[in-house]
């Protein structure tokens, strides 16, 4: 099912959230969706993802933030300057039980991860795609994917988050949305 791009849609999708994968908007692609705390290992299933990939987490905040990970000054500094928005930060996990050791962590400039997020908790926030495909700028690219609902909010940006670690440092993983001198400008203030 296609719901529209209004917040009345997160009331459709949040309690199939929590058990299982939807797709929805961020600020930057379509997204497959659900509580980190459910079976995530059926978004694996969905886009043929290696199993050695992990996915990222969406938070509502930056208390959710610390709630799943240790976010230090520089981490914080990030957090001030760029989020919400296309920035993701691999972090040491407080849930290494769920994450793995390291958690990639955003808050998505976007209403609809962010409420889905306040409701049900950390969500996975992997692009809604094959791996492999092209990035889901429009619904349309999710179509392959079998899940129940989708919320469609027309052509979305395209350009995935920039992806850092934070760990003894800063490292660039994926240059993205946010040119890594940006960021880099930001630590040296």
């Amino acid at each position: 099912m296609i719901l529209p791009c209004n917040l009345e849609s997160v009331d459709v999708i949040e309690e199939t959230t929590r058990h299982e994968p939807v797709v929805i908007p961020t600020d930057t692609l379509y997204g497959l969706a659900m509580s980190i705390y459910g079976d995530v290992s059926l978004i694996y299933s969905l886009k043929g993802r290696d199993l050695n990939k992990r996915i990222p987490v969406g938070v509502s905040d930056v208390e959710m933030m610390k709630n799943i990970a240790f976010v230090d000054e520089i981490a914080m500094k990030i957090v001030g300057s760029f989020l919400p928005g296309g920035v993701t930060l691999v972090l040491r996990s407080k849930i290494p039980e769920i994450t793995g050791p390291t958690v990639g962590v955003r808050i998505p400039a976007h209403p609809i991860p962010i409420e889905l997020a306040r409701r049900v908790g950390p969500i996975t926030l992997t692009s809604a795609n094959i791996s492999g495909e092209r990035n889901p700028v429009r619904i349309e690219d999710t179509m392959g994917l079998k899940v129940k609902y989708r919320i469609d909010c027309g052509i979305l940006p395209g350009t995935p988050s920039t992806v850092i670690e934070v760990i003894d440092g800063i490292k660039l993983i994926r240059e993205g949305v946010i040119p890594f001198s940006a960021i880099l400008n930001v630590l040296e203030d």
